[in-house]
């Protein structure tokens, strides 16, 4: 009688912790789920314009950079880009500066590491000491 009741037991507790059961979905498999992410704008005398260009997680960053109340190029900024993830995981990358490649373009190699919903932080500074931020969204979608 008791090799049954221990059986009995042995099941319940297999079912209540999932042993056997349903496969709960994996961090990548809900990458595609994650709410969208808006990019927000420039804080500071500069407009920034940014892309992400390039593969699945290899990407060349590209910061476009003008002076707000006239329009021109921002010439020798100092410009700085981190990466984060909010979903499916929480994720802090690397903080990288760019060159400036012409008057107010800057870039920059970026590896990220995983599928998800990344935002870049972006911060310029220039050369009179302003400094401006702002924020701009990539997606890395589970296979491409």
């Amino acid at each position: 009688m008791r090799p049954a009741i221990f059986s009995a037991v042995l099941v319940v507790l297999l079912a209540a912790t999932g042993c056997g059961g349903k496969k709960e979905a994996s961090v990548f498999q809900s990458a595609g789920k994650c709410p969208p992410v808006a990019s927000a704008a420039s804080a500071g005398n500069a407009e920034l314009n940014a892309q992400a260009l390039g593969g699945r997680y290899s990407k060349l960053i590209v910061i476009h950079a003008k002076e707000k109340s006239s329009g021109a190029p921002i010439h020798g900024g100092d410009v700085t880009i981190q990466a984060n993830m909010a979903c499916p995981d929480v994720m802090h990358l690397y903080e990288k500066k760019l060159q400036e490649t012409s008057p107010g373009t800057y870039k920059t190699g970026y590896t990220l590491v995983m599928p998800g919903q990344w935002t870049f932080s972006v911060v310029l500074r220039a050369k009179n000491g302003d400094a401006t931020t702002g924020t701009f969204p990539v997606t890395v979608k589970l296979g491409g």
